[in-house]
């Protein structure tokens, strides 16, 4: 009789062991279940574009409900880009046949079990608010009883705690016609500015710890060179890298190189790129900036922007958004008669992508980023020559010359900038 309750205790302690790991078997898969899309285009970015000023969520107020209308490849094109820095990640939106069927592909560390976390989950169209149909996690599929709770338990974590329940309650109704998905919702008041401070969390991709000694170097030599007409960014970039260099003998050299670029992005691009970081100016420094107007490359001060606030847009965007972004500038630019369509600044902006993507790339290239830059004498270490090439074109004349970005006329420009960057060693 004991060797019975023995082997029975055995028994449920084997139950209770193993139906976890027998669960996660079967949640973590071999494959993905969806594949990565294309490369962001033009057009992509547009479409995004056009929605999100359709529906901003600044316009929309907590006293009345906003219908919501999007077709799914209008989603699935948010999702392109909005997932593009998230190399491991992959989202899509469908309509199923009893609602709209959201599905994500997310590669895992290594690990025994298998490579990939397959989620799917059907969101059934109803009147009566936000209703899920099913959910699974790889083979396995939650019990329905179980989905509000994860969700819940999921958001609070990712928005807040307390933030799930008011979130989920703004969505009224959810209802498909054909490939259009409408959705009637009405915000809880402070959605937006709740999402944005979880995102900044969650998008940190550095500290203002680490940021913060490369931005006082870039002020500390702007104020030395402040008297000078003209001043190449060569000789900001040489002691930045110099002292990515000594900070990298202690610490992670793609982590330092990333602080090095971050810092010249919130000093000579944009300030707003600090929201990815955290405070790393003080008040004062934020009410003052130093002369910047005669930092220049290719002795021109534009270039400079061009390529800081390209590099920025790599590093918390992505190679491919960041590129279309710059050609979209340009686009406006040509219509609103400004500037114009200028190759040249292409040239910048490929130029930051370039650089931001190389000198984080992978440790033996940001050491190899920091020897060269470090010794740097002139602009021709990492920035080539692109005040040649055509500039300044209206609409009309670039469809003229080049008819759009997708005709090989245009594609050629592109070559011939990316060849001059492959020209320097490093970047190859």
């Amino acid at each position: 009789m004991g060797c019975l309750f023995r082997l029975s205790g055995l028994f449920f302690l084997a139950i209770i062991i193993g139906l976890p790991i027998a669960i996660a078997m079967n949640a973590v898969q071999d494959v993905p279940a969806l594949k990565r899309p294309g490369a962001i285009n033009l057009q992509d970015l547009k479409n995004a574009q056009q929605l999100a000023k359709r529906f901003d969520p600044r316009l929309m107020s907590p006293d009345k409900i906003t219908e919501i209308r999007a077709t799914t490849r209008e989603l699935n094109t948010v999702l392109k880009g909005a997932m593009a820095s998230i190399p491991n990640v992959v989202t899509t939106v469908k309509v199923a046949r009893f609602g709209i069927l959201i599905g994500m592909s997310v590669e895992l560390p290594d690990n025994p079990l298998g490579r990939y976390l397959n989620i799917r989950t059907v969101i059934a169209s109803s009147s009566r608010g936000l209703r899920f149909y099913r959910l699974y996690v790889g083979k396995v599929e939650i019990p329905q009883q179980l989905i509000d709770p994860a969700l819940r338990y999921a958001l609070d974590e990712i928005v807040g705690k307390g933030k799930a329940d008011p979130i989920l309650k703004s969505v009224r109704s959810v209802k498909v016609l054909g490939p259009t998905i409408y959705v009637r919702f009405q915000p809880p008041p402070n959605l937006l500015k709740d999402i944005k401070t979880a995102a900044r969390k969650r998008i940190q991709i550095s500290s203002p710890k680490t940021v913060k000694p490369y931005y006082d170097l870039i002020e500390k030599l702007a104020a030395q060179y402040s008297s000078l007409s003209r001043v190449s960014l060569t000789d900001f970039i040489r002691p930045l890298f110099k002292l990515a260099g000594q900070r990298s003998s202690s610490g992670d050299p793609i982590d330092e190189n990333r602080a090095a670029i971050l810092a010249l992005v919130l000093y000579f691009g944009d300030s707003r790129f600090e929201r990815f970081i955290g405070e790393v100016r003080t008040a004062q420094q934020k009410s003052k900036r130093g002369k910047i107007s005669h930092v220049r490359l290719n002795d021109r001060h534009d270039f400079v922007q061009h390529f800081a606030i390209s590099a920025g847009l790599t590093l918390t965007g992505g190679e491919d958004t960041a590129n279309i972004i710059g050609v979209l500038k340009e686009v406006k630019d040509a219509a609103n008669k400004k500037s114009g369509f200028s190759f040249t600044d292409i040239g910048a902006d490929r130029m930051g992508v370039r650089f931001a993507k190389k000198a984080t790339e992978n440790r033996s290239k940001a050491l190899e980023f920091q020897r060269v830059l470090s010794a740097a004498s002139s602009e021709r270490s990492f920035f080539p020559t692109f005040t040649d090439l055509p500039q300044g074109m209206t609409t009309a004349q670039f469809k003229s010359r080049y008819r759009d970005t997708k005709s090989k006329k245009y594609r050629d420009e592109i070559a011939k900038i990316d060849r001059r960057i492959d020209a320097i060693g490093m970047y190859r």
